[in-house]
């Protein structure tokens, strides 16, 4: 179930016996991955990869 975050797409789906989150930009380019033991694990972690993403993409478009 995908979910729009800064940019971001946030993809949470099961695999074997663990979730797998994907976060991807809007060129559909892999920013972040992981797994996590269960689905609201996979959401929470995903969402920090988001604002973590999304921080670092500001700082670095940042001029100094």
């Amino acid at each position: 179930m995908p979910t729009s975050t800064e940019g971001f797409a946030l993809f949470v789906r099961p695999e074997n016996s663990q979730w797998v989150w994907t976060l991807m930009d809007l060129e559909a380019r892999v920013a972040a991955s992981g797994q996590a033991h269960d689905r609201e694990s996979a959401w929470r972690t995903g969402e920090f990869a988001a604002a973590a993403v999304g921080a670092l993409g500001r700082v670095g478009r940042r001029s100094f």
